[in-house]
């Protein structure tokens, strides 16, 4: 007699190590989870993304996961979850061009008028790029409160309380991606760096 398991018993199976268990599941929902993702993020490509590394997730982490409900609607609240914190996060990194470009303004603003050297041009896209890339390499609670505090100008008190975690933690996040984003920036001339530390990080509030 044939025995049909249903979804959440796969989902156990899974949970034991059984790649078939994986499999099956993954080949039921992979297509339609990236149409689903699709319909959010408008990007064919991030949305395979996004529903790849989720059942990666899946698989690195199943001995910790606990599905209740029905599996179908774990994945789809998933998904969901996560292309809304990508689109976030897009909005976040538009705030980031904004600011990045009106520091520049700025700064360029106060040079001296003979300076035959601007600094807006000193500043190449490639740096304001990399720059953009040390943000994102930071680690999710990290980049989360830079983010907040710099892109959105929240307070220490502020982030505290959106991300119910204490200001002394909020503190500890800033210090940690502020020595990174100098760690990853330390290959630029001084004059570079002196601008990015001050332009584009602030340093402590």
């Amino acid at each position: 007699m044939t025995i049909h398991l249903t979804e959440n018993d796969l989902f156990r199976q899974l949970k034991k190590g059984d790649v078939y268990a994986f499999e099956k599941l993954f080949k039921a929902y992979y297509r339609n989870l990236c149409f689903f993702a699709e319909s959010y993020v408008k990007e064919k490509a991030m949305a395979e993304e996004i529903v790849g590394n989720f059942f990666t997730n899946i698989w690195e982490k199943r001995y910790i996961i606990e599905i209740k409900g029905p599996v179908k609607s774990y994945f789809y609240t998933s998904i969901h979850n996560q292309c809304i914190k990508y689109l976030e996060h897009l909005k976040v990194m538009k705030r980031y061009r904004d600011y990045a470009s009106a520091r520049l303004r700025n700064i360029e603003m106060l040079a001296p008028a003979s300076n035959p050297y601007p600094l807006a041009n000193l500043i190449s896209q490639e740096i304001v790029d990399d720059i953009e890339k040390s943000i994102n390499e930071l680690p999710e609670k990290c980049r989360e409160v830079f983010c907040l505090s710099r892109f959105e100008e929240m307070s220490y008190e502020d982030i505290s309380a959106k991300l119910n975690i204490s200001v002394n933690t909020v503190r500890t996040q800033m210090a940690r991606a502020l020595q990174k984003l100098r760690d990853n920036l330390k290959d630029y001339l001084p004059l570079y760096i002196y601008i990015i530390l001050n332009a584009f990080l602030n340093c402590y509030q």
